[in-house]
């Protein structure tokens, strides 16, 4: 469940942050940003070149951390998250390596988002190779509970904006022979209520993986979901924080077991890997992903089992008394 560290600066900003504005969108929805024209690469004129590389949701936990990776292979890389003060901090210890880093602060959550980080990038670099889609919000409530523009921010961060992004990108990728890479969840093969809406989310952004993989790989663009499990990151702590205090326990305030949980920096090596080898799904770690699958192809097959184990689960946790967050903290 805890692959929620994912989640990054997009989703956790304090008021009183102003994220850069993009620029009105004009025209029609699907236009597609101005650009010189370029023609399609070869495979082999593809890898001969430095890629620029568009990882969102850079401003902590597995953004950050691919970012950092990418910066060491010599990735050109514009970093994007809606905190601009921690995308700068992580931009000038990047530079100092020596890699050009561009910023471009946006709010996935603003339908204009997608359209201004692929012009940025193309009017800064001239051009656009991988795009990372890792922004994601995670809620610490049940979809019952949870309110209805809360769902509709999850919504459009963790599933809208990918799919905007990439189609703002597409005509890019295609000249680029590029890449596209969407980090999922291990945990969507499996429907849990203590996800809410987020594994609905993370399903879709599954399903549309496969699709567009489908639809434009004979065009050269590589298409790749990654399915992390739990991750070591700093991500709980602000999770916690944007629970009710006080309020009713909820399974996703849990910080998963050491044993369950895979290092922040090997995940980040194994996802910029993808970009010179890539693979249709990647599971990071196969040892938590793999239960899960099963699992859940065996509620798909006998869903009664399903609606009986989860359900009980639920009702366990629903009977536990209110917490304080300083009490969830302590246990």
């Amino acid at each position: 469940m805890s692959n929620l560290a994912r989640a990054d600066g997009n989703a956790r900003d304090r008021e009183g942050e102003t994220p850069a504005e993009p620029p009105a969108v004009s025209g029609s929805a699907g236009a597609s940003p101005s650009r010189p024209k370029l023609r399609v690469l070869s495979r082999d004129e593809s890898r001969s070149v430095p890629k620029v590389v568009v990882i969102t949701g850079a401003s902590a936990g597995i953004g950050a951390a691919v970012a950092r990776e990418a910066s060491r292979l010599g990735y050109l890389l514009a970093i994007t998250a809606r905190r601009g003060d921690r995308l700068e901090t992580l931009a000038e210890e990047l530079r100092r390596n020596g890699t050009r880093v561009e910023v471009i602060p946006a709010d996935l959550n603003d339908y204009g988002s997608p359209e201004w980080i692929v012009s940025e990038t193309l009017r800064r670099f001239g051009r656009l190779d991988v795009i990372i889609n890792n922004a994601g919000l995670g809620l610490p409530t049940l979809f019952s509970e949870s309110k209805p523009d809360e769902i509709r921010k999850q919504l459009e961060v963790n599933l809208v904006a990918p799919l905007l992004l990439i189609r703002h990108a597409i005509p890019s990728l295609i000249e680029s022979r590029g890449m596209i890479i969407n980090i999922g969840s291990a945990i969507s093969c499996l429907p849990n209520p203590a996800l809410g809406a987020y594994g609905a989310t993370k399903a879709g952004l599954a399903y549309f993986n496969d699709a567009l993989r489908r639809e434009i790989g004979h065009r050269g663009v590589r298409v790749c979901l990654v399915e992390p499990g739990p991750v070591k990151t700093e991500f709980f702590d602000a999770f916690t924080k944007l629970g009710p205090e006080p309020g009713t326990y909820h399974p996703m305030l849990d910080s998963p077991s050491p044993w369950m949980s895979a290092d922040v920096g090997i995940v980040a090596q194994r996802i910029v890997k993808l970009i010179e080898r890539p693979k249709r799904r990647l599971s990071v770690r196969r040892r938590f992903v793999w239960p899960w699958r099963i699992v859940g192809f065996t509620f798909q097959i006998m869903p009664w089992l399903g609606d009986f184990v989860v359900g009980s689960v639920l009702k366990k946790y629903e009977r536990l008394p209110v917490a304080t967050t300083s009490d969830r903290n302590r246990t």
